[in-house]
């Protein structure tokens, strides 16, 4: 009989972002990015201060940590997953309008309830939504 389990790996790194700040010198610039980053908003892209990279890097030679967990049940994924269907399910809207229009264009200007209807469920779905009303 299978049995379910969680297994995990953990591995080192660094988490690099790098912003664009106009100030009067260096310390003022590091104040701003550090008291943005207090205040969370750091990553929000603006004008005033534009996110140039968000990326992480692995760290060290360190050999990967392993971790195996047996379990009745899996858990409700984590905000990480939920975040990262979120994403796939706006991306997918996306290609869909696109694929919604390139036929509009193809057939006089008009577009098919139908092919937006169908992108309904994933636009929810990327905003987390269960129906319309909610």
């Amino acid at each position: 009989m299978k049995q379910k389990f969680v297994v995990s790996y953990q591995l080192d790194y660094i988490h690099s972002v790098s912003v664009g700040i106009e100030a009067q010198d260096q310390a003022e610039a590091l104040q701003l990015a550090e008291q943005a980053f207090n205040e969370a908003v750091i990553w929000d892209d603006s004008e005033t201060m534009p996110l140039l990279s968000d990326d992480y890097y692995e760290a060290g030679d360190e050999a990967m940590v392993w971790e195996c967990e047996p379990v009745e049940q899996y858990p409700e994924p984590d905000y990480s997953v939920q975040r990262l269907q979120q994403e796939q399910a706006a991306f997918r809207v996306c290609r869909g309008l696109i694929e919604a229009y390139q036929q509009g264009d193809g057939s006089g200007g008009s577009i098919a309830w139908e092919d937006l209807d169908q992108l309904l469920p994933l636009a929810l779905e990327a905003v987390s939504k269960k129906s319309l009303e909610s």
